[in-house]
């Protein structure tokens, strides 16, 4: 104590932004499982324009007769664990199959899409999210949720450890 003001420590003060971040991290997740939305990272610049390599794509499953030209669809394959986002451009509502294209493709995209290829439909996109996930590979969000909580209570733990260890030293007690 310095001039009768408590000077926070570096360690409290990193200790709650972590949890401040990892709390708000938490409550994103759970906010997308609890939506239905799935998020996939944007690994190229087909999009660009729309969307950037890195941002992360939220998508919402909707009933094949719900698109629209025009729509910004995810399109994946869960055997070949590919996906991709990109914009319809025609719809075949007898074979049930979609053209899409990258916007900033020259042209759409080489083969139709079964409708039942068709993840979701963008529901809202995060700038530079998706480098998490490319930089980490594939995580799930139940598994992300679940690396989130056990972060939480190690730095909850981590603090309650440090906070014994000093009341010790310092003989216990409080400043009463």
């Amino acid at each position: 104590m310095k001039n009768g003001r408590v000077r926070p420590k570096i360690g409290n003060i990193l200790f709650n932004i972590l949890s401040i971040v990892t709390l708000i991290a938490v409550v994103f997740v759970l906010f997308n499982i609890v939506s239905g939305a799935k998020g996939y990272a944007v690994t190229s610049e087909s999009m660009e324009k729309t969307l950037s390599r890195g941002d992360i794509v939220f998508s919402k499953k909707v009933s094949f007769e719900e698109l629209r030209v025009g729509d910004v669809i995810t399109v994946g394959s869960k055997e070949l664990d590919e996906y991709f986002t990109h914009r319809i451009v025609s719809i075949d509502k007898d074979n049930k199959t979609i053209e899409t294209k990258g916007d900033n493709n020259p042209e759409k995209d080489p083969m139709a899409t079964p409708a039942d290829r068709v993840i979701g439909k963008m529901w809202y996109s995060v700038p530079l999210l998706g480098y998490i996930t490319i930089s980490f590979g594939s995580v799930s969000q139940t598994k992300g949720l679940i690396i989130l909580a056990i972060v939480a209570v190690a730095l909850i733990a981590l603090n309650m450890i440090l906070t014994g260890t000093k009341n010790k030293k310092n003989g216990g007690g409080s400043d009463e």
